[in-house]
């Protein structure tokens, strides 16, 4: 869960404007050349590069699946909202992914694949971007996620396109909180959690709350909640509760560059 504040304070220091947080958006150019039947694309950057929860590494990369011949259509009446992935490994899909880069407020990845589309399969193909960070174990860490269907747009040569990623929320659980921003201390106070409908491993012993702040999406303070004994309510609507109050330090005048992560972590042996 990431918080943004997005208040705007002022007083006769300081008067912040435009305090928004930006959608994360994919640079890209596609082209299908129909004579011989090739899909090209090209993936530039992402722009608003998102903060996820993953904060070992510095890298990432995008991982591309191109899904052919995937029905749209959920019915006769309908067209489908979603693709599932039991859908898409169904139809033995093509994965690109690019080299390892920095990750930065503007990502740039400039790596171009190309595939080959039969003429029959053009309208009935996929491409599913996924925006990763690479964790300690060189495993991808999805942090944005957007479905493209190649014939949405008349691309016989190469056009380029800002696509903004969809709210990326898998379902992990809830977590409901109290915050108060205090401006005489410049203090962001963050108390009384709470956790809900949690998916934990079995071997899970205890759970706590983990806040992380970033100004101008750089690190900046870390702290935790008190530990408790993981009980069955933590995957309920009834939830767990954390009393131990979350303090940061942040001045007035970076509140509309701060952004919130909450962790919700799982201790699970002596990790």
């Amino acid at each position: 869960m990431i918080y943004n504040w997005m208040d705007k304070l002022s007083d006769s220091e300081t008067d912040i404007q435009n305090a928004t947080r930006s959608t994360p958006i994919l640079t890209v150019a596609f082209e299908y050349v129909e004579q011989e039947q090739e899909f090209n694309f090209y993936i530039r950057n992402v722009q608003n590069y998102p903060i996820s929860l993953n904060l070992t590494s510095g890298d990432s990369r995008a991982v591309c699946h191109l899904v052919k011949g995937i029905s749209r259509k959920t019915s006769v009446m309908g067209w489908a909202r979603t693709i599932t992935w039991q859908d898409i490994k169904e139809k033995d899909p093509f994965t690109y992914q690019t080299l390892n880069v920095t990750r930065a407020q503007t990502t740039v990845y400039n790596e171009f694949f190309t595939c080959t589309v039969t003429k029959r399969d053009f309208k009935n193909t996929l491409l599913r971007v996924q925006i990763c960070d690479i964790d300690e174990y060189d495993r991808n860490v999805v942090v944005a996620e957007i479905d493209y269907w190649i014939n949405t747009h008349i691309i016989s040569h190469f056009t380029e396109f800002e696509i903004p990623f969809p709210i990326f929320s898998p379902d992990i659980g809830e977590i409901e909180l109290n915050m108060a921003y205090l401006p005489c201390s410049q203090r962001l106070v963050l108390h009384y959690s709470t956790v809900t409908n949690l998916r934990l491993e079995d071997n899970c012993t205890d759970i706590y709350v983990r806040g992380v702040l970033f100004v101008n999406n750089r690190r900046w303070e870390t702290y935790e909640s008190e530990k408790r004994r993981r009980a069955e309510n933590a995957c309920t609507d009834d939830g767990m509760h954390f009393t131990r109050k979350i303090n940061f330090d942040l001045d007035r005048k970076y509140v509309a560059k701060a952004d919130v992560l909450f962790h919700v972590m799982q201790v699970v042996g002596d990790k």
